[in-house]
């Protein structure tokens, strides 16, 4: 039952903020800033990091990451990003959705390209995807409603299903890719 009331309010929640901004495939010589998040918990985020920095310095593109860091921290664990770019689990309400104050900063960021790189289906994601006011949007996670014109969930190959560095190398290569 908590389920049925939750969906619903979330319903309505991503209506009031959906992005009405056209979204479509561009090439990547018309893509100047990005936004791209990523999760914490991910096997080498890092690394991921580093790659998408030094792909947005090569690329001439100002890149914004965000993180998610859902971990169950405890008193003597500290975050390993920066607070006021990473949501946390403690940052939602009820239904799963971001403060809408720290996510309003990415959501109102009229950039040319948004990226995200985390593989679920929850909810926090999915209201980011949707609510996010970019020209072109690349996801690892069909949502319903199609939030993204890109998705790239890899092969069965478990290797690339679970290396977001891989995956990271495999978007970029087809944005060069369009012209």
């Amino acid at each position: 039952m908590l389920d049925i009331i939750k969906d619903f309010f979330r319903t309505r929640k991503l209506r009031k903020y959906a992005s009405t901004l056209p979204t479509g495939i561009i090439p990547l010589s018309e893509i100047r800033t990005a936004n791209v998040v990523i999760d914490v918990e991910e096997a080498g985020f890092e690394l991921l990091k580093s790659d998408i920095m030094a792909w947005g310095k090569a690329s001439g593109i100002k890149v914004n990451i965000y993180f998610f860091d859902f971990r169950r921290l405890g008193k003597d664990e500290l975050l390993l990003t920066t607070i006021d770019k990473t949501f946390i689990r403690k940052g939602l309400d009820w239904i799963g959705t971001p403060n809408i104050v720290k996510v309003s900063t990415l959501m109102e960021d009229k950039s040319d390209l948004f990226i995200s790189m985390i593989c679920n289906g929850d909810f926090p994601i999915e209201f980011m995807s949707k609510c996010v006011r970019a020209r072109f949007k690349v996801g690892r996670y069909e949502f319903d409603g199609h939030a993204y014109d890109l998705v790239v969930s890899g092969s069965s190959n478990e290797d690339l299903r679970s290396d977001s560095r891989k995956i990271f190398a495999e978007i970029t290569e087809f944005l060069a890719k369009i012209k």
